[in-house]
């Protein structure tokens, strides 16, 4: 990576930030009104020609090319890309092997869950599970 990449990249990194100004956090914050949003929630959505990069994560996350995920500089690499502007708190809790977020890809609703409280036993390292329908959409007679 060359110092014309590594700028494109820090340039982009600064210019995702600055459209989260004044742009709340959109994940569940059990009614109350959400915080700010500092970062994005990243996810690459369907196929995929390289595996061993799929996965979540958030733009600050600096051991990816200097704090950009490649796939957001190369939009051909998927067929869509989900970006859900998160709070410090739920960023932090997305790191957090206690938490794990439950994100409907249809509504855009999410739940936390407290794994210690769950009835099945969830891996430490997952931190997100993407569902492609939830209870919501289920009640909702315009997803069915």
């Amino acid at each position: 990576m060359d110092n014309m990449d590594i700028l494109d990249a820090n340039l982009g990194l600064f210019l995702a930030k600055m459209n989260l100004i004044g742009i709340r956090c959109h994940l569940n914050h059990n009614g109350e009104e959400p915080p700010e949003a500092v970062d994005y929630l990243c996810q690459r959505l369907g196929d995929v020609s390289n595996t061993e990069e799929s996965g979540n994560a958030l733009i600050e996350d600096s051991s990816i090319l200097g704090g950009i995920p490649e796939f957001m500089n190369n939009p051909d690499s998927s067929i869509d890309m989900l970006r859900v502007p998160v709070c410090a708190e739920c960023a932090n809790a997305l790191y957090d092997e206690d938490w794990l977020l439950f994100y409907c890809l249809t509504c855009d609703s999410s739940q936390w869950l407290l794994k210690s409280k769950a009835r099945k036993l969830y891996p430490k390292w997952e931190s997100i599970r993407f569902l492609s329908t939830c209870p919501n959409c289920a009640e909702c007679p315009t997803h069915k």
